[in-house]
């Protein structure tokens, strides 16, 4: 069965979708949901927020993180929801697999 990993690095999709032998296939939603317009919008804004926890000015790139506790909470909300909406939407050919503790 193919899965698809929600993980996150600077500047990539937050879906990474592997084949049955843990092989990479694809960074983005499966190709049938690519353009929904409840779960897109959603992967984009959280991996935008993502992004944003970094400094990257060009001469320096580093991790400076959430600045409230009430921004970082409000993210974990928004990714359960949209990893939710995604789980719902999905045909029975992928496992989901999620890493929340990054932050």
């Amino acid at each position: 069965m193919k899965v698809i990993k929600i993980k996150f690095e600077y500047g990539c999709f937050p879906v990474w979708i592997y084949g049955e032998n843990n092989e990479w296939i694809e960074n983005d939603l499966p190709p049938y949901l690519i353009g929904d317009s409840d779960i897109d919008p959603k992967f984009v804004n959280i991996q935008k927020i993502y992004d944003s926890l970094y400094l990257d000015d060009g001469k320096e790139f580093k991790y400076i993180g959430f600045k409230e506790a009430e921004k970082r909470e409000n993210f974990f909300r928004e990714l359960l929801l949209v990893i939710n909406l995604l789980k719902n939407k999905l045909n029975d050919e992928y496992i989901i697999e999620d890493n929340m503790n990054f932050l």
